[in-house]
């Protein structure tokens, strides 16, 4: 019997629960031995939990216990969790995880951890809730040389514009909506200013091309909370919609990226993704783009993808392996040269307003709209602009009623 301990039971750790319970004798065959739900640490009383599981407040019995093997931490946050892991990578048991957070800023020393004790670290839950990839990405598609990524991957965010898009809905009733729903926390932060995408981003990164996970600190972020619908009204006139874009991209030694809104175009296998979905499009040297969708959290399809690693961890108690292990990237380093068309909306459709436009920028489509309000606004695609010279083109346009800049997803 191979024993497995949970950390947390929350909304994943619950669903964990669920699956090796009611999956057990599936998951049996696959291992090849029983897997059986062993411990459970939280700070709350739980009631209704099978009595052969030991519910406790004390890390320690989990250490205690010969037969677990196997632990599962969703606590969340990389305080205690972190503490939690790094204990039982000593103890030479196998952790798997959905945090993010931890994977991204302490990752690469719970990896080094988990090598010098013979044991494995594995968060395939911790991108896309229980959509496979991370696992795809480092054995099915291993022939490649993977050049980059883009991907949606916050449900949130994402939800929220296309509430804005579809029903002109403000950005502050969009968000009420979703917290009323539990699409949103009551804290939002780390969704709508970007941090939740970055972190997956610097795992994605580290999984395609061998970014170190703690290069997570030096992506440059912006979020979603001074969009406007009319934002998206003007990126929809050039047949775009506005998604929360996690973008990186691998050059010879180095790779870059950054998570920020960008206007997708209509052909792009991204604008169709609404609601609460996630996808991440992956671009190989050999297979193209090859594009990852479904829902990206919740309880079952979350503890889906752990469990996964479960079963993944328990198959190699004897022989551990690090399946998403590579050789890092030396730096990440902002891409100066990288070039994009830029939607830029600015109040005001007189022909002054449009002529000072046109010499600020380098027009190539043009649109006269009316905003949400009933004002009439200029929207335009620019040319192919670096950062440096999409400020400089704001600069010029000093005195205008700008409304704002977005990238276009090239």
């Amino acid at each position: 019997m191979i024993g497995v301990a949970i950390l947390g039971y929350g909304t994943v750790g619950s669903g964990v629960q669920k699956i090796l319970s009611e999956n057990r004798g599936h998951i049996a065959r696959m291992v090849g031995d029983e897997v059986r739900l062993t411990h459970v640490v939280d700070i709350r009383p739980l009631s209704n939990m099978p009595p052969e599981v030991v519910v406790t407040q004390r890390y320690e019995d989990v250490l205690e216990a010969d037969e677990v093997k196997i632990v599962v931490e969703c606590i969340g946050g990389a305080v205690a969790a972190y503490e939690f892991t790094r204990r039982a990578l000593e103890s030479g048991r196998s952790v798997v995880t959905s945090n993010k957070e931890l994977v991204s800023t302490k990752g690469d020393e719970l990896l080094d951890i988990a090598r010098a004790h013979s044991a494995m670290y594995l968060y395939e839950a911790s991108v896309g809730g229980g959509i496979p990839l991370l696992r795809p990405i480092s054995q099915c598609l291993r022939a490649n040389h993977i050049l980059g990524v883009d991907g949606i991957v916050n449900g949130s965010t994402n939800y929220l514009l296309t509430r804005m898009e579809r029903e002109g809905v403000s950005f502050p009733a969009a968000l009420g909506e979703a917290q009323r729903l539990g699409y949103a926390e009551s804290n939002p932060a780390a969704d709508i200013e970007g941090w939740d995408a970055r972190r997956k981003l610097a795992i994605l990164a580290h999984v395609s091309f061998g970014a170190r996970l703690s290069d997570e600190a030096l992506i440059p972020t912006t979020g979603i909370s001074s969009l406007t619908p009319d934002d998206l009204r003007c990126a929809r006139a050039f047949d775009g919609a506005v998604k929360l874009i996690a973008h990186a991209r691998v050059q010879n030694d180095q790779w870059n990226g950054w998570v920020s809104p960008a206007v997708v175009d209509g052909d792009s296998p991204l604008y169709g993704v609404s609601d609460v979905f996630n996808a991440v499009v992956v671009h190989g040297d050999c297979v193209g783009d090859c594009m990852f969708y479904g829902r990206g959290a919740g309880s079952l399809p979350t503890a889906s993808a752990v469990v996964g690693d479960v079963i993944d961890a328990a198959q190699h108690l004897n022989t551990p392996k690090q399946e998403m292990d590579f050789e890092v990237i030396p730096a990440f380093a902002l891409d100066k040269e990288e070039r994009a068309n830029w939607l830029v909306r600015v109040m005001g459709a007189d022909q002054e307003t449009r002529k000072r436009v046109q010499e600020a920028l380098n027009v190539e489509k043009m649109a006269e709209l009316e905003s949400v309000s009933g004002e009439k606004m200029t929207a335009v695609r620019t040319g192919p602009m670096t950062d440096l010279e999409a400020d400089q083109a704001q600069a010029r346009l000093e005195g205008l009623a700008k409304g704002s800049f977005i990238r276009f997803l090239r």
